[in-house]
């Protein structure tokens, strides 16, 4: 990946300042622009211009790699889309201002304290409701929403930041976090680490090479070989989740064939079921055949019924009188006696 922007610490103006994406952004205008960004924040002045600036742009994808948080979360709000790494982390909180008091205070001192660090309070509401409005608009969540996570803090996973709505696509992670690095940072940052899921997160595991390969796991995962330490083998969410899709596409697969057999089933018996209905009907026909059979032969062999005469005048020689009932009577048995048997 080529990153127009690559944004990697403190945002302020000793850091990565509104003034430096500025220039970039004004070198690549009209340009799509991307911008890596692993950063814990900073200055809320100059995240909250880094964010405008994107925003004019109008085409800038952000990356989220590693650990984000405050300033470097409103640096990112109005992109065109934000994109974070697997391994990733994301926090929002409510402002912050220093306070450092070391003094034995009066009443009357205290009491100018007190309106001084109301004062602050005041100011600091002001913003959270700015901020807030801001992440609801990314989010599609309510402001309400926005400042209870603000107000709990605690770091967010990149599925987590999925669901609330702070970015758009959650991509592989290029590399491995040093998260005994980032746990010093984060210290020096003042920033809580009280909601990372995995506390051995920031401890060292001395890996051992395993014994034997899976090669079908590691291909379901797309790895060569599996890590492992000396408690056992340890995977990574995005392999979890690989493991997870596959485990579902063959549970649908397996389902699909149960299906399908269930359904030749029914075919089968339904077959079955014709097969017997229509020997049922050749039996009873050919029982009908035989009844007919036997009454042409009883026929055959019985004399005809006499009636009476009926005659009528004819011009045959002799003046002879034919009686044409029994004329048709003969010419009816000739035509049955030509029937074969």
């Amino acid at each position: 990946m080529d990153y127009q922007i690559d944004i990697d610490g403190f945002i302020g103006d000793w850091g990565y300042s509104a003034q430096y994406v500025k220039q970039k952004l004004d070198s690549n205008k009209g340009k799509p622009v991307a911008m890596r960004m692993n950063s814990n924040g900073g200055s809320l002045s100059n995240g909250l211009s880094i964010s405008d600036r994107v925003q004019e742009h109008g085409d800038v994808t952000v990356y989220l790699m590693g650990f984000n948080a405050s300033a470097a979360t409103l640096a990112a709000l109005k992109a065109k889309k934000v994109c974070m790494s697997s391994n990733g982390f994301y926090l929002i909180h409510k402002v912050m201002s220093s306070v450092s008091i070391w003094d034995n205070l009066n009443a009357d001192q205290l009491e100018a304290l007190i309106t001084d660090l109301m004062a602050d309070k005041l100011e600091n509401d002001k913003l959270d409701q700015v901020m807030a409005q801001m992440y609801a608009n990314r989010t599609g969540k309510t402001m309400d929403e926005m400042l209870q996570l603000m107000t709990k803090g605690g770091w967010m996973n990149a599925k987590e930041a999925l669901q609330w709505g702070f970015v758009d696509e959650i991509i592989d992670a290029p590399e491995k976090v040093n998260m005994i690095s980032m746990k010093e940072k984060l210290n020096a940052f003042g920033l809580p680490m009280n909601r990372i899921n995995n506390e051995e997160l920031f401890t060292t595991k001395n890996n051992i090479e395993m014994k034997k390969q899976f090669v079908k796991v590691n291909a379901v995962i797309g790895v060569e070989k599996l890590e492992s330490d000396k408690e056992g083998v340890f995977l990574n969410e995005t392999q979890i989740e690989s493991i997870d899709t596959t485990l579902s596409a063959l549970e649908n697969s397996v389902n699909t064939e149960k299906a399908n057999v269930a359904t030749e089933k029914e075919a089968t018996v339904a077959a079955d079921e014709r097969a017997n209905a229509a020997e049922a009907t050749v039996k009873t026909q050919a029982t009908d055949i035989e009844a007919l059979n036997l009454q042409i032969t009883n026929l055959k062999a019985g004399a005809g019924d006499k009636t009476n005469s009926s005659t009528q005048e004819t011009d045959e020689p002799n003046g002879e009188v034919k009686d044409s009932f029994m004329n048709t009577v003969a010419s009816a048995r000739k035509l049955f006696n030509s029937l074969a048997d």
